[in-house]
């Protein structure tokens, strides 16, 4: 995963580790905001007690950044076919 915000790319997955209870206040403003964004959650492997949130939508990761306290933010890039 590249850790500077300079190389994403429109499209790249973004993915944001929370604490449990701010992962439960995003997906409830998701719903009730109806977002017209996919949002996949996970339990994190490396981080207990804690929730990793991924989407391509670059609005709703930054409403998230801005609004939400986060414990960390980083993204990966497509797979380019040659």
């Amino acid at each position: 995963m590249s850790k500077d915000m300079n190389d994403y790319r429109q499209g790249d997955t973004i993915y944001i580790l929370l604490k449990k209870i701010q992962a439960e206040s995003v997906m409830d403003e998701w719903l009730e905001g109806n977002w017209q964004c996919d949002l996949t959650v996970h339990r994190s492997q490396k981080n207990k007690g804690c929730v990793v949130l991924e989407t391509i939508d670059l609005m709703f990761a930054a409403r998230i950044i801005q609004w939400h306290t986060y414990e960390k933010v980083t993204f990966k890039g497509k797979k380019v076919k040659k």
